[in-house]
């Protein structure tokens, strides 16, 4: 399907185009004035700030502001006006500098960030620039569903609202060659096709087809993070791993293997925060005897930190990527040459004439005795002193490294001078070896990347536990948020900061039947989108062979009141993996039955028995199959064994 095939498909909402090309001028002329917002017209300034469904720019429902939050924005309308005014005196070029500006401004006055509601009112005042999906999980959505189902249409998301934002409208406005207040409505009528293509029905619930990917794909792309949730045996990792290999672009889960972008663990009732996000562990002392107790990031932790590196170098010049490629690259070798010469000397002070030496390189520090006291030392971290080196010498010179905030705390403390003194070190090395930096001009802008975490079962732990203060990252992405270890080696200047980057997505799995673990909390479902695994007939799958009969019988156990009341039948029901036989499997030696036969007695049978003695299963069952003959239903789980 081409672009103006899928535009052809629609009609245009009349009404809300109406009414965006009756506001959107008069609110353009009201703050080009940059009056005091008692002044404006007051249907105008209703409609813009004070309106809170149905609003003219965007009439999706969410994202206002409250009644104190617009109390708030109207008492400190003076650092706001000036900023919407620069932007109606340019019509025609977008002012990020500006839209970034305006956010800080009115998330200061909100309890949350309200981004929708900041975003209407920027796409308000540049209609030409931006388009009015102001939601930013949506609009990530709609610009991937366009990249896979329309053949002319490709665009790189960024995650940055305000440039995918503008470069969606512009797409929209060249090929269909229209004003955007005839086009205006046609981004979110687009999304809304794709929502009623993309609705499956409840015999497509474990359909793993490219359309239902494509759905769960979107769910993720809103949402960031899924719980697959079903009864045992409904193909929930499988199902996971699926989604990975589609959201990395891969052919098949085996390259999932080993890729640095993919990541898969398992939780148990003991897993903590200690052991998911941070932790201290124990090293042995380099200075002496002894160990040092050092904060660090363990899973969670890491793979955050390799997504949001991607995604800072992502929005980085391909000049800046060369530089820090250059200055990493000579600093190993810097650290080389101090490692040599401590070896042969003995002892290398940091400075002529002072007592302060270097006793030990370390992975990623440099250990400094300050006052010729073996056991008073301290670290310099390798990313201080890169960081210290980046400011002095490669931008904007920074008088002093206490001055860079970029750098640790530690490093812009009472102790800055060591700091100092070993970047002043690296830039001698570098002069007295003739290495200045050249720009590389095939450095390529670094390619924004996916990165994708599987947590399996992830129920058998304390969710609220495990996350810690994460529940608040996962639901404000790109935001730091304060964690109770300070980690020394990430790249924020608070080192007790942590992000989830907006290109970090959590896949989730949870089985219903699993009584034995505790519910998940309500702060922890309402940032995870939950998507239901359920059992399903699969004779017609020509990828395997599957044992109908045996699954027929045991999906009647759970029709028929068998199951007690405290239960769902939808949550305990056996999958249907329990009556699969591979191709692969069947060999001369094993035949599809043999495979059946062991699935019954040694899998399937001993589940259900399993349940009975548990009160999930309890009564008596009548089997159609013979004349309606009531057992007990212990023994008529008894009856399903299949006899050699």
């Amino acid at each position: 399907m081409t672009f103006t095939e899928l535009i052809d498909k629609l009609e245009i909402w009349d009404h809300w185009q109406e009414r965006y090309s009756h506001y959107v001028p008069l609110f353009i002329e009201e703050a080009k004035t940059g009056e005091n917002w008692e002044d404006w017209d007051k249907e105008v300034f209703y409609e813009f700030f004070m309106r809170s469904s149905d609003q003219c720019v965007s009439s999706l429902k969410l994202g206002y502001f409250t009644h104190e939050e617009k109390d708030l924005i109207k008492e400190n309308w003076s650092e706001l006006s000036l900023l919407l005014q620069n932007l109606t005196l340019n019509q025609h070029q977008p002012s990020f500098e500006t839209y970034y500006k305006i956010k800080d401004i009115i998330r200061k006055y909100t309890s949350n960030n309200k981004k929708a509601a900041t975003n209407r009112l920027i796409a308000g005042l540049q209609p030409q620039l931006l388009c009015t999906i102001v939601n930013e999980d949506k609009l990530r959505g709609l610009i991937y569903l366009l990249n896979k189902n329309v053949e002319d249409f490709e665009l790189k998301l960024t995650y940055d609202w305000f440039q995918d934002s503008y470069n969606l409208l512009q797409i929209f406005k060249e090929k269909l060659n229209k004003s955007v207040y005839e086009i205006v409505t046609l981004p979110w009528q687009v999304y809304d096709y794709f929502q009623e293509q993309n609705t499956a029905s409840s015999t497509e619930q474990n359909d793993m087809s490219e359309n239902k990917l494509d759905q769960q794909i979107q769910i993720l792309e809103y949402k960031k993070q899924i719980i697959l949730q079903g009864p045992p045996g409904t193909g929930k990792t499988r199902m996971a791993k699926e989604l990975a290999v589609q959201l990395l672009e891969l052919n098949n889960t085996k390259e999932l293997k080993n890729n640095p972008q993919f990541k898969l663990i398992q939780f148990h009732p003991s897993y903590s925060y200690e052991d998911f996000v941070r932790g201290i562990v124990a090293k042995p002392n380099p200075a002496g005897q002894g160990v040092l107790y050092v904060a660090e990031n363990k899973t969670l932790g890491e793979f955050a930190q390799e997504a949001t590196d991607n995604y800072n170098d992502s929005k980085k010049a391909p000049e800046e990527i060369s530089k820090e490629h250059w200055i990493q690259e000579n600093y190993e070798k810097f650290k080389e040459f101090l490692a040599t010469t401590l070896e042969e000397r003995g002892e290398v002070t940091i400075k002529d004439n002072t007592k302060p030496k270097i006793i030990a390189i370390e992975e990623k520090a440099i250990r400094v005795n300050r006052y010729s006291n073996e056991n008073d030392s301290v670290l310099i971290k390798d990313t201080d002193i890169i960081e210290g080196y980046k400011g002095l010498y490669l931008s904007h010179p920074t008088i002093k490294i206490k001055e860079n905030t970029i750098l640790s705390k530690s490093a812009r403390s009472g102790m800055y001078y060591l700091y100092q003194n070993l970047v002043e070190n690296f830039k001698k090395y570098l002069d007295d070896n003739h290495i200045s930096f050249i720009q590389n001009t095939s450095n390529e802008r670094q390619e924004l990347k996916p990165y994708v975490l599987v947590i399996d079962e992830i129920n058998r732990a304390n969710l609220s536990s495990v996350l810690g203060e994460l529940i608040y990252a996962l639901e404000y992405r790109g935001e730091a948020v304060n964690s109770m270890y300070e980690v020394e080696d990430s790249i924020l200047s608070d080192k007790n900061h942590l992000i989830l980057p907006p290109n970090l997505y959590i896949i989730g799995t949870m089985n219903t039947a699993d009584r034995s673990v505790g519910h998940i909390d309500y702060a922890i479902r309402r940032r995870f989108a939950f998507i239901e695994v359920l059992p399903e007939p699969l004779e017609d799958d020509d990828r395997i062979h599957f044992n109908t009969e045996g699954f027929k019988k045991v999906s009647e156990l759970f029709k028929n009141g068998n199951v007690s009341g405290e239960f769902e039948a939808k949550d305990v029901q056996l999958g249907h993996s329990y009556f699969i036989a591979k191709h692969k499997d069947v060999r001369a030696d094993q035949t599809k039955e043999d495979i059946f036969r062991m699935k019954m007695n040694y899998e399937v049978v001993p589940i259900l028995l399993e349940y009975v003695k548990d009160g999930v299963l309890i009564g008596t069952f009548e089997d159609k199959n013979d004349n309606n003959k009531e057992y007990d239903i212990k023994d008529y789980i008894n009856t399903l064994k299949i006899n050699n």
